[in-house]
Protein backbone atom coordinates (compact mmCIF):
# COMPACT_ATOMS: atom_id res chain seq x y z
CA UNK A 1 0.00 0.00 0.00
CA UNK A 2 2.92 2.33 0.80
CA UNK A 3 4.30 2.32 -2.75
CA UNK A 4 0.91 3.21 -4.22
CA UNK A 5 0.49 6.11 -1.76
CA UNK A 6 3.93 7.48 -2.65
CA UNK A 7 3.15 7.21 -6.37
CA UNK A 8 -0.15 9.07 -5.99
CA UNK A 9 1.45 11.80 -3.84
CA UNK A 10 4.18 12.24 -6.45
CA UNK A 11 1.59 12.60 -9.18
CA UNK A 12 -0.39 15.16 -7.15
CA UNK A 13 2.80 17.17 -6.56
CA UNK A 14 3.52 17.00 -10.27
CA UNK A 15 0.05 18.31 -11.13
CA UNK A 16 0.26 21.10 -8.56
CA UNK A 17 3.55 22.21 -10.06
CA UNK A 18 1.73 22.69 -13.35
CA UNK A 19 0.10 25.89 -12.07
CA UNK A 20 2.07 29.10 -12.64
CA UNK A 21 2.09 32.06 -10.27
CA UNK A 22 -1.01 33.51 -11.88
CA UNK A 23 -3.01 30.39 -11.03
CA UNK A 24 -3.31 29.27 -14.65
CA UNK A 25 -2.70 25.61 -15.46
CA UNK A 26 0.27 24.71 -17.63
CA UNK A 27 0.17 20.92 -18.03
CA UNK A 28 3.26 19.51 -19.66
CA UNK A 29 3.44 16.52 -21.99
CA UNK A 30 4.93 14.41 -19.17
CA UNK A 31 2.03 15.33 -16.89
CA UNK A 32 -0.50 14.48 -19.57
CA UNK A 33 1.07 11.02 -19.92
CA UNK A 34 0.84 10.52 -16.15
CA UNK A 35 -2.81 11.56 -16.14
CA UNK A 36 -3.54 9.21 -19.05
CA UNK A 37 -1.94 6.34 -17.14
CA UNK A 38 -4.15 7.01 -14.11
CA UNK A 39 -7.22 7.17 -16.34
CA UNK A 40 -6.21 3.82 -17.87
CA UNK A 41 -6.06 2.24 -14.42
CA UNK A 42 -9.41 3.81 -13.58
CA UNK A 43 -10.94 2.46 -16.79
CA UNK A 44 -9.49 -1.01 -16.15
CA UNK A 45 -10.80 -1.19 -12.57
CA UNK A 46 -14.27 -0.07 -13.68
CA UNK A 47 -14.35 -2.65 -16.46
CA UNK A 48 -13.22 -5.47 -14.17
CA UNK A 49 -15.76 -4.57 -11.50
CA UNK A 50 -18.52 -4.44 -14.10
CA UNK A 51 -17.45 -7.81 -15.50
CA UNK A 52 -16.97 -9.70 -12.22
CA UNK A 53 -19.64 -8.47 -9.78
CA UNK A 54 -22.54 -10.30 -11.54
CA UNK A 55 -20.63 -13.57 -10.97
CA UNK A 56 -19.95 -13.06 -7.25
CA UNK A 57 -22.84 -13.72 -4.90
CA UNK A 58 -23.69 -13.07 -1.27
CA UNK A 59 -24.44 -16.23 0.74
CA UNK A 60 -26.71 -15.86 3.75
CA UNK A 61 -26.13 -18.76 6.13
CA UNK A 62 -28.15 -20.26 8.95
CA UNK A 63 -25.97 -22.59 11.00
CA UNK A 64 -27.09 -25.80 12.61
CA UNK A 65 -27.62 -25.21 16.31
CA UNK A 66 -25.36 -28.11 17.30
CA UNK A 67 -22.50 -26.68 15.24
CA UNK A 68 -22.52 -23.20 16.75
CA UNK A 69 -20.42 -23.87 19.88
CA UNK A 70 -17.51 -25.30 17.90
CA UNK A 71 -17.29 -22.64 15.18
CA UNK A 72 -14.38 -20.20 15.29
CA UNK A 73 -15.74 -16.70 14.87
CA UNK A 74 -17.56 -17.27 11.56
CA UNK A 75 -17.67 -15.82 8.93
CA UNK A 76 -13.88 -15.76 9.28
CA UNK A 77 -12.91 -18.73 11.43
CA UNK A 78 -9.42 -18.18 10.14
CA UNK A 79 -8.81 -14.81 11.65
CA UNK A 80 -5.58 -14.78 13.62
CA UNK A 81 -3.56 -12.24 15.53
CA UNK A 82 0.03 -11.42 14.70
CA UNK A 83 2.14 -10.92 17.80
CA UNK A 84 5.93 -10.66 18.08
CA UNK A 85 7.63 -14.06 18.53
CA UNK A 86 4.34 -15.93 18.70
CA UNK A 87 2.50 -18.24 16.37
CA UNK A 88 -0.88 -16.96 15.15
CA UNK A 89 -3.53 -16.99 17.86
CA UNK A 90 -6.07 -19.65 16.90
CA UNK A 91 -8.17 -19.71 20.08
CA UNK A 92 -11.89 -20.32 19.48
CA UNK A 93 -13.88 -17.13 18.98
CA UNK A 94 -17.42 -16.56 20.25
CA UNK A 95 -20.28 -17.24 17.84
CA UNK A 96 -23.07 -14.87 18.87
CA UNK A 97 -25.42 -15.15 15.89
CA UNK A 98 -26.59 -18.22 13.91
CA UNK A 99 -27.36 -15.94 10.94
CA UNK A 100 -24.27 -14.80 9.08
CA UNK A 101 -22.91 -13.96 5.64
CA UNK A 102 -20.26 -15.16 3.22
CA UNK A 103 -19.57 -14.94 -0.50
CA UNK A 104 -19.42 -17.27 -3.49
CA UNK A 105 -18.28 -17.43 -7.11
CA UNK A 106 -20.56 -18.60 -9.93
CA UNK A 107 -18.66 -21.22 -11.92
CA UNK A 108 -21.29 -22.65 -14.30
CA UNK A 109 -24.31 -21.30 -16.13
CA UNK A 110 -26.56 -23.87 -14.40
CA UNK A 111 -25.85 -22.81 -10.83
CA UNK A 112 -22.71 -24.42 -9.37
CA UNK A 113 -21.09 -21.95 -6.98
CA UNK A 114 -17.65 -22.14 -5.37
CA UNK A 115 -17.20 -20.95 -1.77
CA UNK A 116 -15.41 -21.85 1.48
CA UNK A 117 -16.04 -24.91 3.64
CA UNK A 118 -16.24 -22.65 6.67
CA UNK A 119 -19.04 -20.70 4.95
CA UNK A 120 -21.28 -23.54 3.76
CA UNK A 121 -19.94 -26.79 5.22
CA UNK A 122 -22.07 -26.75 8.39
CA UNK A 123 -25.05 -24.73 7.16
CA UNK A 124 -28.64 -25.67 7.88
CA UNK A 125 -29.94 -23.24 5.26
CA UNK A 126 -28.22 -21.34 2.43
CA UNK A 127 -29.65 -18.39 0.50
CA UNK A 128 -27.80 -16.87 -2.46
CA UNK A 129 -28.30 -13.23 -3.46
CA UNK A 130 -26.96 -11.79 -6.72
CA UNK A 131 -25.81 -8.23 -7.33
CA UNK A 132 -29.16 -7.49 -9.03
CA UNK A 133 -31.02 -8.74 -5.87
CA UNK A 134 -32.23 -12.06 -7.32
CA UNK A 135 -32.44 -14.67 -4.54
CA UNK A 136 -32.22 -18.47 -4.63
CA UNK A 137 -32.19 -21.23 -2.05
CA UNK A 138 -29.02 -23.31 -2.32
CA UNK A 139 -27.96 -26.81 -1.37
CA UNK A 140 -24.55 -28.03 -0.30
CA UNK A 141 -23.05 -30.35 -2.93
CA UNK A 142 -19.94 -31.16 -0.90
CA UNK A 143 -16.99 -29.65 0.93
CA UNK A 144 -13.33 -30.29 1.73
CA UNK A 145 -12.02 -29.14 5.14
CA UNK A 146 -8.38 -29.73 4.14
CA UNK A 147 -8.49 -26.92 1.57
CA UNK A 148 -11.47 -25.02 3.05
CA UNK A 149 -13.36 -25.31 -0.24
CA UNK A 150 -17.07 -26.08 -0.70
CA UNK A 151 -19.52 -26.29 -3.60
CA UNK A 152 -23.18 -25.27 -3.45
CA UNK A 153 -25.88 -25.43 -6.13
CA UNK A 154 -28.87 -23.28 -6.99
CA UNK A 155 -31.72 -24.13 -9.37
CA UNK A 156 -31.05 -21.60 -12.11
CA UNK A 157 -30.02 -21.35 -15.76
CA UNK A 158 -28.24 -18.87 -18.03
CA UNK A 159 -26.15 -17.48 -15.20
CA UNK A 160 -22.99 -15.50 -15.89
CA UNK A 161 -19.99 -17.62 -14.76
CA UNK A 162 -16.75 -16.04 -13.68
CA UNK A 163 -13.73 -16.33 -15.95
CA UNK A 164 -11.16 -18.67 -14.39
CA UNK A 165 -7.47 -17.76 -14.56
CA UNK A 166 -4.24 -19.62 -13.70
CA UNK A 167 -3.04 -19.10 -10.15
CA UNK A 168 0.30 -20.79 -10.91
CA UNK A 169 1.11 -17.80 -13.12
CA UNK A 170 0.45 -15.23 -10.37
CA UNK A 171 3.44 -13.02 -9.53
CA UNK A 172 4.19 -10.89 -6.51
CA UNK A 173 3.42 -7.23 -7.17
CA UNK A 174 0.62 -7.63 -9.71
CA UNK A 175 -2.64 -5.75 -9.21
CA UNK A 176 -5.68 -7.66 -7.96
CA UNK A 177 -9.26 -6.90 -6.94
CA UNK A 178 -11.17 -8.62 -4.15
CA UNK A 179 -14.93 -8.98 -4.74
CA UNK A 180 -17.42 -10.16 -2.15
CA UNK A 181 -19.76 -9.16 0.69
CA UNK A 182 -17.60 -7.90 3.57
CA UNK A 183 -19.51 -6.93 6.71
CA UNK A 184 -22.75 -7.81 4.85
CA UNK A 185 -22.06 -5.14 2.20
CA UNK A 186 -22.75 -7.11 -0.97
CA UNK A 187 -20.91 -6.54 -4.26
CA UNK A 188 -18.00 -4.73 -2.65
CA UNK A 189 -14.81 -4.31 -4.70
CA UNK A 190 -11.40 -3.47 -3.22
CA UNK A 191 -7.99 -3.16 -4.89
CA UNK A 192 -4.46 -4.13 -3.94
CA UNK A 193 -1.50 -6.17 -5.08
CA UNK A 194 -0.30 -9.74 -4.61
CA UNK A 195 1.90 -9.42 -1.53
CA UNK A 196 3.20 -13.01 -1.47
CA UNK A 197 2.46 -16.48 -2.81
CA UNK A 198 2.69 -19.95 -1.30
CA UNK A 199 1.84 -18.86 2.24
CA UNK A 200 1.41 -21.61 4.86
CA UNK A 201 -0.16 -19.91 7.88
CA UNK A 202 -1.19 -23.06 9.78
CA UNK A 203 -4.90 -22.34 10.22
CA UNK A 204 -6.73 -25.11 8.33
CA UNK A 205 -7.23 -28.50 9.97
CA UNK A 206 -9.64 -31.36 9.31
CA UNK A 207 -10.63 -33.89 11.99
CA UNK A 208 -7.37 -35.78 11.41
CA UNK A 209 -5.33 -32.60 11.81
CA UNK A 210 -4.45 -32.54 8.10
CA UNK A 211 -4.44 -29.54 5.79
CA UNK A 212 -3.25 -28.20 2.45
CA UNK A 213 -2.28 -24.53 2.56
CA UNK A 214 -0.75 -22.63 -0.36
CA UNK A 215 -2.32 -19.19 0.04
CA UNK A 216 -1.99 -16.12 -2.17
CA UNK A 217 -1.46 -13.13 0.13
CA UNK A 218 -2.86 -9.72 -0.81
CA UNK A 219 -3.21 -6.26 0.69
CA UNK A 220 -6.58 -5.71 -1.01
CA UNK A 221 -9.03 -5.00 1.82
CA UNK A 222 -10.68 -8.27 2.93
CA UNK A 223 -13.04 -8.43 5.90
CA UNK A 224 -15.43 -10.95 7.49
CA UNK A 225 -18.02 -11.78 4.84
CA UNK A 226 -15.46 -11.80 2.00
CA UNK A 227 -14.95 -15.53 2.64
CA UNK A 228 -15.63 -17.47 -0.56
CA UNK A 229 -15.45 -14.37 -2.77
CA UNK A 230 -13.21 -13.79 -5.76
CA UNK A 231 -9.66 -12.51 -6.02
CA UNK A 232 -9.25 -11.42 -9.66
CA UNK A 233 -6.43 -10.11 -11.83
CA UNK A 234 -6.44 -7.22 -14.29
CA UNK A 235 -7.80 -9.55 -16.97
CA UNK A 236 -10.91 -10.04 -14.85
CA UNK A 237 -9.93 -13.68 -14.21
CA UNK A 238 -10.44 -15.37 -10.86
CA UNK A 239 -7.06 -16.40 -9.44
CA UNK A 240 -8.12 -17.17 -5.86
CA UNK A 241 -10.94 -17.77 -3.37
CA UNK A 242 -10.72 -15.27 -0.50
CA UNK A 243 -10.47 -17.23 2.75
CA UNK A 244 -8.65 -15.62 5.70
CA UNK A 245 -7.24 -12.46 7.21
CA UNK A 246 -4.44 -11.68 9.63
CA UNK A 247 -5.79 -9.28 12.22
CA UNK A 248 -5.50 -7.98 15.75
CA UNK A 249 -8.93 -6.33 15.76
CA UNK A 250 -11.08 -8.87 13.80
CA UNK A 251 -11.07 -6.66 10.71
CA UNK A 252 -8.71 -5.74 7.85
CA UNK A 253 -5.23 -4.50 8.80
CA UNK A 254 -3.41 -5.22 5.56
CA UNK A 255 -3.20 -8.99 5.14
CA UNK A 256 -5.64 -11.23 3.31
CA UNK A 257 -5.26 -14.78 2.03
CA UNK A 258 -6.88 -16.64 -0.86
CA UNK A 259 -6.88 -20.31 -1.88
CA UNK A 260 -5.29 -20.54 -5.38
CA UNK A 261 -7.95 -21.17 -8.02
CA UNK A 262 -5.97 -24.03 -9.60
CA UNK A 263 -6.32 -25.96 -6.34
CA UNK A 264 -9.88 -24.82 -5.58
CA UNK A 265 -11.16 -25.69 -9.08
CA UNK A 266 -9.67 -29.20 -8.89
CA UNK A 267 -11.41 -29.75 -5.54
CA UNK A 268 -14.69 -28.45 -6.97
CA UNK A 269 -14.47 -30.65 -10.07
CA UNK A 270 -13.91 -33.72 -7.89
CA UNK A 271 -16.85 -32.87 -5.63
CA UNK A 272 -19.20 -32.34 -8.58
CA UNK A 273 -18.05 -35.44 -10.47
CA UNK A 274 -17.38 -37.91 -7.66
CA UNK A 275 -19.15 -36.47 -4.62
CA UNK A 276 -15.82 -36.26 -2.78
CA UNK A 277 -12.24 -35.15 -3.34
CA UNK A 278 -10.00 -37.79 -4.92
CA UNK A 279 -6.57 -36.59 -3.89
CA UNK A 280 -3.19 -38.04 -4.82
CA UNK A 281 -1.03 -39.34 -1.98
CA UNK A 282 2.71 -40.10 -1.83
CA UNK A 283 3.23 -41.19 1.80
CA UNK A 284 6.05 -38.94 3.01
CA UNK A 285 6.60 -36.57 5.90
CA UNK A 286 8.10 -33.26 4.77
CA UNK A 287 10.25 -30.52 6.24
CA UNK A 288 11.82 -27.27 5.03
CA UNK A 289 15.47 -26.89 4.00
CA UNK A 290 17.00 -23.98 5.91
CA UNK A 291 20.61 -22.80 5.77
CA UNK A 292 21.79 -25.20 8.48
CA UNK A 293 20.06 -28.18 6.89
CA UNK A 294 21.47 -27.26 3.47
CA UNK A 295 25.00 -27.26 4.85
CA UNK A 296 24.50 -30.57 6.68
CA UNK A 297 23.18 -32.18 3.49
CA UNK A 298 25.93 -30.80 1.27
CA UNK A 299 23.85 -28.27 -0.69
CA UNK A 300 25.34 -25.01 -1.92
CA UNK A 301 22.25 -23.12 -0.75
CA UNK A 302 18.83 -23.83 0.81
CA UNK A 303 16.56 -25.39 -1.82
CA UNK A 304 14.05 -28.17 -2.19
CA UNK A 305 11.91 -29.99 0.36
CA UNK A 306 13.34 -32.52 2.83
CA UNK A 307 11.76 -35.95 3.24
CA UNK A 308 11.61 -36.51 7.02
CA UNK A 309 9.95 -39.92 6.81
CA UNK A 310 8.67 -42.49 4.32
CA UNK A 311 5.69 -44.57 5.36
CA UNK A 312 5.86 -48.30 4.56
CA UNK A 313 3.77 -49.79 1.73
CA UNK A 314 3.08 -46.36 0.22
CA UNK A 315 3.77 -44.98 -3.27
CA UNK A 316 6.91 -43.29 -1.89
CA UNK A 317 8.27 -46.56 -0.51
CA UNK A 318 7.48 -48.40 -3.76
CA UNK A 319 9.32 -45.68 -5.72
CA UNK A 320 12.36 -46.17 -3.44
CA UNK A 321 12.22 -42.68 -1.94
CA UNK A 322 14.21 -42.52 1.28
CA UNK A 323 14.32 -40.50 4.47
CA UNK A 324 16.84 -37.71 3.92
CA UNK A 325 16.10 -37.32 0.21
CA UNK A 326 15.55 -33.74 -0.90
CA UNK A 327 12.84 -33.18 -3.53
CA UNK A 328 13.89 -30.39 -5.88
CA UNK A 329 10.99 -30.39 -8.36
CA UNK A 330 7.65 -32.00 -9.20
CA UNK A 331 6.98 -32.54 -12.91
CA UNK A 332 9.63 -29.95 -13.70
CA UNK A 333 8.25 -27.30 -11.32
CA UNK A 334 10.75 -26.32 -8.61
CA UNK A 335 9.57 -26.75 -5.02
CA UNK A 336 11.10 -25.02 -2.00
CA UNK A 337 8.34 -25.32 0.60
CA UNK A 338 6.57 -28.40 1.98
CA UNK A 339 3.14 -26.87 1.39
CA UNK A 340 4.07 -26.13 -2.24
CA UNK A 341 4.83 -29.81 -2.85
CA UNK A 342 1.63 -30.82 -1.01
CA UNK A 343 -0.43 -28.47 -3.15
CA UNK A 344 1.00 -29.79 -6.43
CA UNK A 345 0.39 -33.41 -5.43
CA UNK A 346 -3.10 -32.60 -4.11
CA UNK A 347 -4.12 -31.45 -7.60
CA UNK A 348 -3.42 -34.95 -8.92
CA UNK A 349 -5.61 -38.05 -8.66
CA UNK A 350 -4.80 -41.52 -7.36
CA UNK A 351 -3.24 -43.43 -10.25
CA UNK A 352 -1.56 -40.35 -11.74
CA UNK A 353 2.23 -40.46 -12.04
CA UNK A 354 4.50 -37.59 -10.99
CA UNK A 355 8.18 -37.18 -11.74
CA UNK A 356 10.34 -35.97 -8.86
CA UNK A 357 13.86 -34.58 -9.15
CA UNK A 358 15.62 -35.78 -5.99
CA UNK A 359 18.94 -35.03 -4.33
CA UNK A 360 20.26 -38.04 -2.37
CA UNK A 361 23.53 -37.34 -0.55
CA UNK A 362 25.68 -36.08 -3.46
CA UNK A 363 23.67 -37.62 -6.31
CA UNK A 364 20.84 -36.22 -8.40
CA UNK A 365 18.13 -38.81 -9.10
CA UNK A 366 14.78 -38.97 -10.87
CA UNK A 367 11.88 -40.80 -9.22
CA UNK A 368 8.59 -41.60 -10.93
CA UNK A 369 5.85 -42.06 -8.34
CA UNK A 370 2.40 -43.48 -9.10
CA UNK A 371 0.15 -41.75 -6.60
CA UNK A 372 -2.15 -43.64 -4.26
CA UNK A 373 -5.01 -42.59 -2.00
CA UNK A 374 -4.48 -41.84 1.65
CA UNK A 375 -6.06 -44.33 4.03
CA UNK A 376 -7.96 -42.76 6.96
CA UNK A 377 -5.79 -44.32 9.66
CA UNK A 378 -2.41 -44.33 7.89
CA UNK A 379 0.17 -43.65 10.57
CA UNK A 380 3.94 -43.70 10.91
CA UNK A 381 5.42 -46.90 12.29
CA UNK A 382 8.85 -47.38 13.88
CA UNK A 383 11.28 -50.22 13.20
CA UNK A 384 11.35 -53.16 15.58
CA UNK A 385 14.29 -53.36 17.97
CA UNK A 386 15.16 -55.39 21.04
CA UNK A 387 14.52 -53.65 24.33
CA UNK A 388 17.58 -52.61 26.32
CA UNK A 389 17.24 -52.58 30.07
CA UNK A 390 20.72 -51.23 30.81
CA UNK A 391 20.53 -47.45 31.14
CA UNK A 392 23.45 -45.64 29.54
CA UNK A 393 23.62 -41.84 29.43
CA UNK A 394 25.76 -39.31 27.61
CA UNK A 395 26.10 -35.58 28.18
CA UNK A 396 27.14 -34.31 24.78
CA UNK A 397 29.26 -31.29 23.90
CA UNK A 398 26.55 -30.24 21.45
CA UNK A 399 24.10 -29.45 24.26
CA UNK A 400 22.08 -32.68 24.36
CA UNK A 401 21.89 -35.27 27.13
CA UNK A 402 20.73 -38.62 25.76
CA UNK A 403 19.83 -42.01 27.24
CA UNK A 404 19.41 -45.48 25.85
CA UNK A 405 15.75 -46.48 25.54
CA UNK A 406 14.67 -48.62 28.49
CA UNK A 407 11.36 -49.68 29.96
CA UNK A 408 11.67 -46.73 32.33
CA UNK A 409 12.14 -44.31 29.41
CA UNK A 410 9.23 -45.82 27.51
CA UNK A 411 6.96 -45.24 30.50
CA UNK A 412 8.33 -41.81 31.39
CA UNK A 413 8.01 -40.37 27.88
CA UNK A 414 5.06 -42.53 26.68
CA UNK A 415 7.12 -43.97 23.82
CA UNK A 416 5.98 -46.77 21.51
CA UNK A 417 7.45 -50.02 22.79
CA UNK A 418 9.33 -50.74 19.56
CA UNK A 419 11.06 -47.33 19.33
CA UNK A 420 14.78 -47.35 18.49
CA UNK A 421 17.30 -44.57 19.02
CA UNK A 422 18.32 -42.53 22.03
CA UNK A 423 16.05 -40.39 24.20
CA UNK A 424 16.87 -36.70 24.74
CA UNK A 425 16.52 -35.99 28.47
CA UNK A 426 18.11 -32.54 28.74
CA UNK A 427 18.53 -29.73 26.24
CA UNK A 428 20.77 -26.64 26.26
CA UNK A 429 19.48 -23.25 25.19
CA UNK A 430 21.25 -23.50 21.82
CA UNK A 431 19.84 -26.96 21.13
CA UNK A 432 16.35 -25.85 22.21
CA UNK A 433 16.57 -22.92 19.80
CA UNK A 434 17.35 -25.46 17.08
CA UNK A 435 14.08 -27.24 17.87
CA UNK A 436 15.13 -30.05 20.23
CA UNK A 437 12.95 -30.96 23.23
CA UNK A 438 13.07 -33.44 26.09
CA UNK A 439 11.55 -36.74 25.00
CA UNK A 440 12.74 -36.46 21.39
CA UNK A 441 14.17 -39.66 19.92
CA UNK A 442 17.37 -39.27 17.87
CA UNK A 443 17.83 -42.19 15.48
CA UNK A 444 20.26 -40.82 12.88
CA UNK A 445 23.01 -38.25 12.33
CA UNK A 446 24.42 -36.95 9.07
CA UNK A 447 26.85 -34.36 7.83
CA UNK A 448 27.35 -35.20 4.18
CA UNK A 449 29.19 -37.34 3.21
CA UNK A 450 29.13 -38.84 6.72
CA UNK A 451 25.94 -40.43 8.08
CA UNK A 452 25.16 -42.97 10.79
CA UNK A 453 22.12 -44.68 12.26
CA UNK A 454 21.73 -44.27 16.03
CA UNK A 455 20.46 -47.13 18.18
CA UNK A 456 22.49 -46.67 21.36
CA UNK A 457 24.26 -43.97 23.32
CA UNK A 458 27.54 -45.45 22.10
CA UNK A 459 26.41 -44.95 18.47
CA UNK A 460 25.54 -41.36 19.30
CA UNK A 461 28.91 -40.63 20.91
CA UNK A 462 30.82 -42.12 17.98
CA UNK A 463 28.76 -40.16 15.47
CA UNK A 464 29.21 -36.82 17.29
CA UNK A 465 32.96 -37.39 17.53
CA UNK A 466 33.16 -37.67 13.73
CA UNK A 467 31.28 -34.45 12.98
CA UNK A 468 33.21 -31.45 11.65
CA UNK A 469 33.46 -28.55 14.10
CA UNK A 470 31.85 -25.27 13.12
CA UNK A 471 29.58 -26.98 10.57
CA UNK A 472 25.92 -27.92 10.75
CA UNK A 473 24.82 -31.53 11.20
CA UNK A 474 21.34 -32.92 10.67
CA UNK A 475 19.71 -35.17 13.28
CA UNK A 476 16.86 -37.57 12.47
CA UNK A 477 14.29 -37.04 15.23
CA UNK A 478 10.96 -38.55 16.32
CA UNK A 479 9.09 -35.90 18.29
CA UNK A 480 6.85 -36.47 21.30
CA UNK A 481 3.75 -36.48 19.09
CA UNK A 482 5.20 -39.21 16.86
CA UNK A 483 6.19 -36.97 13.96
CA UNK A 484 9.51 -37.39 12.17
CA UNK A 485 11.74 -34.50 11.20
CA UNK A 486 15.33 -33.39 10.68
CA UNK A 487 16.83 -30.82 13.04
CA UNK A 488 20.07 -29.06 12.14
CA UNK A 489 22.57 -27.96 14.82
CA UNK A 490 25.97 -26.30 14.46
CA UNK A 491 28.74 -28.34 16.05
CA UNK A 492 30.74 -26.18 18.51
CA UNK A 493 34.39 -25.56 17.66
Amino acid sequence: MKHRTIALLSLIALLLSAYNTTGEAAITAEEKRAIAQLRAYNTAFKAIAREVTPSVVTINVTLKAEDMPRRRGFPFPFEFEERPNRRPDRRPQPMPDPQTTGSGIVITTDGYILTNHHVAGDAEKLTVTFSDNREYDAELVGSDPRTDIAVIKIDATELKPATIGKSDAVQIGEWVLAVGAPLNLKSTVTAGIVSAVGRDIDIIRDQQGLSIEDFIQTDAAINPGNSGGALVNLNGEVIGVNTAIATSNRSFIGYGFAVPIDLAKKVMDDIVEHGKVKRGYIGIGLGPVDAGTAEAFGLDRPKGVLINSVLPNTPAAKANLKEGDIVLSVDGQSVNRPNQLQSLVARKHPGDTVTLAVRRNTENLTARVTLGERLPNELTSADDAPEKEQENASVSEIGLTVHDITTKMIEEYALPENTTGVVVTDVSREARNAGFSEGDIIYGVRQIPFQQDIKTVNDFEIAVSKLKKGKNAAFSVITRDGGRRFLSLKIPE
